[in-house]
């Protein structure tokens, strides 16, 4: 069974991933922009939730 730390961490990767995939098809923003969408959706959010449920 996955556990909900799991679930959200997979859930805003994959989150991370299309963001990523739109950025770059839909818009001409630099790429630095990309670089930190994919880290805040990615990393920082998922990290930030599980200290808060801890």
């Amino acid at each position: 069974m996955v556990s909900h730390e799991n679930e959200v961490m997979i859930l805003l990767g994959v989150a991370a991933v299309i963001l990523l995939a739109s950025i770059n098809s839909f818009t001409n923003l630099p790429t630095w922009i990309s670089i930190l969408v994919v880290i805040v959706v990615g990393v920082l959010v998922p990290q930030f939730i599980s200290r808060r449920n801890k």
